[in-house]
């Protein structure tokens, strides 16, 4: 997987707005960002959100980066580099934690967001820029073999209340896949990932009622 600072032969043509900066995905004025207060937990889109790790907590592994080589093949330390390194600078993510877990396919992303802190832009379209980043270079991921990690869960340790952050949000390799081969633009593979925002009390409450469902019984008369 080699380092990328520019668009790459995964992406599918696109056209930036006029006036519109370019930033990761073609991300345009009209994409829409979903407030995390009307979604909860994904039910604009039915999708499940595992408790990582819930089954088997010990075997997780954190991953460092690593600066991309050209063996043609992705790796996740490669992924964690490039979220932190390549692309429009304004939207490269400060990672504070990457985590795997093998039983769920899956890779925990924590960072904090730069929404509110970046000068002459507004908080949401920082947040825009952001989730672009993470798309984009799971996108990336995905394009150049990477095999393991099916699902991103994305986690903002410092949401903004004016960006109207969720406290995270899911990028699922199906719907990278859809953008890579063109099925889907830079607009509608984003609006695919704000539609799967949670809030930190809406997972918890989720977890809480799986866990204190009673399983059925069957009553003999």
């Amino acid at each position: 997987m080699s380092e990328d600072d520019g668009s790459t032969p995964s992406d599918p043509p696109e056209s930036a707005p006029e006036g519109d900066d370019a930033g990761p995905l073609g991300i345009s004025r009209r994409t829409m960002v979903v407030g995390a207060a009307g979604i909860g937990l994904g039910s604009v889109l039915g999708v499940s959100y595992a408790v990582l790790g819930g089954s088997n907590p010990d075997q997780t592994r954190t991953v460092e980066p690593a600066e991309p080589d050209d063996d043609g093949t992705a790796t996740l330390g490669e992924l964690h580099y490039i979220l932190e390194n390549s692309g429009a600078e304004s939207g490269r993510l400060n990672v504070t934690e990457f985590v795997y877990f093998p039983d769920d396919s899956a890779v925990r992303v924590s960072y904090r967001t730069r929404a509110g802190e970046v000068e002459d832009v507004p908080p949401q379209r920082q947040h825009v820029r952001e989730v672009g980043q993470m798309v984009r270079m799971y996108a990336e991921y995905v394009a150049q073999g990477g095999d393991e990690a099916d699902v991103v869960h994305a986690h903002i340790e410092n949401p903004s209340e004016p960006a109207e952050q969720p406290d995270g949000y899911l990028v699922r390799r199906e719907w990278v896949e859809k953008y890579n081969s063109g099925e889907w633009d830079g607009n509608e593979t984003l609006n695919t990932v704000f539609g799967s925002g949670y809030t930190d009390e809406a997972l918890a409450n989720e977890t809480a009622d799986n866990s204190t469902t009673p399983s059925p019984t069957t009553t003999s008369e």
